[in-house]
């Protein structure tokens, strides 16, 4: 919206100055619009810079899943593939009564910024069940002000997402 207002502004600028017979109406005006439309075109700079009008915020939920042994097995585990230096493809089953794991968190190479910004890793703890805690951090606006003049059509503004699998120090984990 504050595109929109921007150009109103300057619109309103240039007719101020052409317009008008008055030359004290034609420096007042002109000269209020001219401030005003520099002072929205340095919002929208702060705001595509420094997120102007916008905070970050986290949110964090946690799903337990499941071994990928049948469920008599004594021995309970999970597997993993390492793909990069710091993010892992994992397999686990979602429900208790799946048939068979199934892969979590491969990169869509066809959304390349989307999968930029996904992370998943698995680590050994006192815990008694598996669980994934997702951690996702977004930039959100601070008021509907802001959101009404900032806001594009269709972005996310999803900063990054960490998936963070947990398993029991009696669980095996398998890399593949």
């Amino acid at each position: 919206m504050l595109i929109w207002i921007i150009a109103l502004l300057a619109v309103l600028t240039m007719v101020s100055l052409f317009a008008l017979k008055m030359k004290s109406l034609k420096m007042i005006f002109g000269g209020l619009f001219a401030i005003l439309t520099l002072a929205a075109s340095g919002m929208l700079a702060a705001n595509m810079n420094s997120h102007y009008g916008m905070e970050k915020t986290t949110t964090t939920t946690t799903k337990q899943v499941y071994s990928i042994l049948p469920a008599q097995s004594p021995v309970s585990a999970v597997a993993v593939k390492k793909i990069g230096s710091d993010n892992y493809v994992l397999v686990y089953k979602d429900a208790a009564t799946d048939a068979q794991g199934s892969t979590h968190f491969v990169p869509n190479t066809k959304k390349v910024v989307e999968a930029v910004k996904q992370r998943a890793t698995y680590q050994k703890g006192n815990v008694t069940t598996a669980e994934v805690k997702t951690k996702t951090v977004k930039w959100t606006y601070k008021s509907d002000f802001y959101k009404f003049l900032f806001k594009q059509k269709d972005e996310d503004n999803i900063v990054s997402v960490r998936h963070t699998l947990i398993v029991p120090n009696t669980w095996r984990v398998v890399e593949k």
